[in-house]
């Protein structure tokens, strides 16, 4: 099993430097296989105390991060990354995070953009790649066609109930895009993406509350029949588009009567 890993390690390793200008650092003995119980694990721990593993195998290598863990069931990993155990026994979905402290000024310039644009920091900085292992060979993913769930751990040093967290995505175009957390322990923070690949570059950013308030997804609308609707405007309350929608409900369309 040492074996395994640290050759696994070694294929990794490549994969990721080789043609990238965000450099991965390592540290001896980082590597992990997320789905193993061993001494150092890859595990997200709660604010109540519970354990979230990853979801399919993770190679952690960012030692600056506590954890982070995809959470997306098994098989919509397989699905998007056609793991076929039935051709190869040893098909399966990997995530391998590793640490990137080092990178292009470019990159640096947009991240620190975007951090200006919300009054926040950037702390610990990684990379994300999807690989399908299959028939002895990593073959990488540079993309899903459906989000894909993790939920970090926020490290020690920068957990503050005063603050607020997001995940900062250096895109391909040079464009930074705010992956705000989408649960409310503060402990943790839980993002979607579906951007992967040796470019890619994320960085955990924290502020004040609110501050990324503006780039949260609206919520969803809740739908209103139109019993309801004539109920309120019997009652004097504005039932036109516009208001229902600035309160947060929409109007269900009457089903034409046959």
């Amino acid at each position: 099993m040492k074996v395994w890993k640290k050759m696994t390690a070694m294929v990794l390793a490549a994969a990721v430097t080789v043609g990238t200008p965000l450099v991965a650092c390592a540290e001896p003995n980082a590597w992990i296989d997320g789905n193993t119980p061993e001494e150092y694990t890859n595990r997200v721990t709660t604010t109540a105390g519970n354990i979230i593993s990853p979801s399919v195998v993770t190679d952690f290598h960012a030692s600056d991060l506590v954890a982070l863990v995809p959470v997306t069931p098994m098989n919509v990993f397989d699905v998007e990354t056609k793991a076929n155990v039935s051709y190869y026994e040893d098909a399966a979905t990997h995530v391998y995070i590793g640490n990137n402290r080092e990178y292009g000024q470019i990159a640096k310039g947009a991240l620190d953009t975007a951090c200006r644009n919300t009054g926040t920091k950037f702390g610990p900085s990684f990379t994300m790649n999807l690989f399908l292992y299959e028939g002895g060979v990593y073959k990488p993913q540079e993309s899903t066609v459906q989000e894909m769930e993790f939920v970090m751990e926020i490290p020690k040093s920068l957990r503050d109930t005063g603050r607020d967290y997001a995940v900062l995505r250096l895109n391909a175009d040079g464009t930074v895009s705010y992956l705000t957390d989408l649960d409310t322990d503060p402990k943790t923070v839980t993002f979607k993406t579906n951007y992967f690949g040796t470019y890619s570059l994320y960085a955990l950013a924290y502020g004040g509350h609110g501050c990324f308030d503006a780039y949260k997804p609206l919520p969803a609308l809740i739908p209103v029949d139109q019993a309801t609707l004539a109920v309120w405007a019997s009652m004097g309350i504005p039932t036109d588009p516009a208001t229902l929608a600035m309160l947060g409900f929409q109007a269900v369309p009457a089903v034409p009567v046959q």
